[in-house]
């Protein structure tokens, strides 16, 4: 078994909550959090979660690599490590991936989650557009409970608004 398939790729970070790595078949990613504080009042300390491919073409081959998970379960954790923040994860239709993106998401969840955090999901969809949002919420986080009452508010009145 090849032991580096469990180590992280090494990560650069550009600037605060701005990172990016090169996987082994040269493909470079950028992982980075943007405040979403414009949202909703009480999202002050909460952030999105963007993660994308730099220079990404339709022909661009993407093969499995289970590093690049490790790798962003890495720069998450330290994310929650670092802070009692919380993030928005959104998956759009952008490229109709959206479905496979959350189960990504879903399948990273379950098996790096250490039980520290609280995750949300809702979703959108009608005849023009489908939305998945997730929001994971440090389980110490102070204001949890404002946190999850904002996020049920937003996806009562709209959840458009959390397509960031």
């Amino acid at each position: 078994m090849d032991l580096n398939l469990q180590n992280p790729y090494d990560v650069i970070e550009e600037s605060e909550l701005d990172y990016s790595f090169c996987t082994k078949d040269g493909i470079t990613y950028r992982a980075y959090f943007l405040s979403a504080s414009h949202l909703h009042d009480s999202f002050t300390d909460a952030y999105s979660f963007s993660i994308e491919p730099v220079g990404d073409s339709e022909d661009t081959i993407h093969p499995m690599d289970v590093r690049i998970s490790v790798t962003i379960a890495s720069i998450l954790k330290d994310f929650f490590r670092k802070n009692e923040n919380s993030m928005l994860m959104v998956c759009d239709n952008m490229d109709g991936k959206e479905e496979k993106r959350r189960k990504l998401f879903d399948r990273w969840y379950h098996h790096y989650n250490n039980h520290s955090l609280i995750k949300l999901d809702a979703s959108l969809e009608n005849e023009d557009y489908r939305l998945f949002v997730s929001m994971f919420i440090n389980r110490n986080n102070p204001k949890r409970e404002l946190l999850i009452h904002a996020f049920n508010e937003l996806v009562r009145t709209d959840l458009y608004e959390l397509g960031i």
